[in-house]
């Protein structure tokens, strides 16, 4: 029933983007929403104009498998992020965030008790370079993404001595890791946007043995994003990330976002996973702005 209601809302998404790119209009359209990866899990394909730009938000997240012990929420207060454009076709990204994970135990008989913990994510150092430009006639914006996750604080799920903390959400010992990915976008008209991403990520994560953390996640998504006026923008996209020999982690997000200004905008974005191995549901509200051209 998920899947289906996704693909509905992705076709609705297209048609709708369709309805008005065809529909007769007094003069030509231009959006005035500034580029922004506030929300989404596909990061567009073309980068800001030089300057600075931040982008902050709030997140939260449901996984609420059965199949767990604990029923757990994972909140992030502060999702952030630093773009600094150095060039029209260089960007570094700079970006971290904090997360308080809440575990509540399915049982009420006292077996096992609520835990409660939180970390700061690794800080994410990227360089996007993009190489191919919608300006020049072509339609498509497109960038090479290098980034490293460096220096974090997320509690292990080992103890000094080796035995193992059994109800820690996630495993990731503190040490430098590389991603790579591709980001597209395809100009459908002046007011649809096809994007996708697909790139390997290492994340230093250990599943069932120490051994799972030298591989990296494959991932990719593919969104539709639609400018419903100058100053509006929603989208739906479906995103999935899989390691060998582990199931992959499924799922659709909802987003719109609003221009207060060509260099402000607010965002809210919406989801749910797809599979057992991804969230329930999520949901995040945040904002960017944009400092200089």
């Amino acid at each position: 029933m998920k899947k289906k209601l996704s693909l509905i809302a992705l076709m609705a998404v297209m048609f709708f983007g369709y309805s008005q790119e065809t529909a007769p209009v007094k003069e030509e359209f231009k959006s005035n929403v500034p580029i922004t990866d506030r929300g989404a899990y596909t990061r567009p394909g073309s980068n800001i104009n030089k300057g600075l730009q931040l982008e902050l938000g709030y997140n939260y997240d449901w996984v609420d498998s059965k199949n767990n012990v604990f029923k757990t929420d994972v909140m992030t207060p502060i999702a952030g992020k630093l773009r600094l454009g150095l060039s029209k076709y260089i960007e570094l990204d700079f970006a971290i965030s904090n997360k308080q994970v809440i575990l509540r135990p399915w049982d009420e008989d006292g077996s096992f008790k609520e835990d409660k913990y939180g970390y700061w994510s690794p800080l994410e150092i990227g360089v996007r370079t993009q190489f191919v430009d919608s300006k020049k006639k072509c339609g498509t914006d497109a960038s090479l993404y290098l980034g490293l996750a460096v220096n974090n604080t997320q509690r292990s799920t080992f103890e000094d001595d080796g035995s193992v903390r059994t109800w820690v959400l996630v495993d990731r010992p503190s040490y430098v890791t590389p991603e790579m990915a591709i980001l597209v976008n395809h100009n459908l008209g002046k007011r649809v946007i096809l994007g996708y991403n697909a790139g390997f990520k290492w994340t230093g994560i250990v599943l069932d043995d120490a051994a799972s953390a030298k591989d990296p996640d494959i991932f990719y998504s593919v969104r539709a994003l639609v400018h419903v006026a100058s100053s509006f923008d929603v989208y739906v996209e479906h995103f999935n990330a899989v390691r060998k020999a582990y199931s992959p982690n499924l799922g659709m997000n909802f987003g719109a976002r609003y221009a207060v200004s060509p260099k402000f905008v607010l965002d809210v974005n919406g989801g749910l996973g797809l599979n057992d191995n991804s969230s329930d549901g999520f949901a995040g509200v945040g904002l960017s702005y944009k400092l200089g051209k």
